[in-house]
């Protein structure tokens, strides 16, 4: 094989990749049943209903000595 192949095959099998990854995650599904829905939304509203945890303090910086 020529090295000039080994460095430019990678880009389009990446470009084709890409584009069968986007193809893949953009395909139509099928309606999903009721019960799970509600189940999932009841589960969201629950977890955006919770109280936000305060951000923990950043500890102090140490000085470092330069030898």
């Amino acid at each position: 094989m020529a090295p000039w192949l080994a460095w430019l095959l990678p880009v389009p099998l990446a470009t084709v990749g890409a584009i069968v990854y986007a193809h893949w995650t953009s395909r139509a599904r099928g309606p999903e049943q009721a019960i799970d829905s509600v189940k999932e939304y009841d589960r969201f509203r629950s977890a955006m209903s919770s109280p936000v945890p305060s951000p923990r303090p950043m500890p102090k910086a140490t000085e470092r000595s330069s030898h």
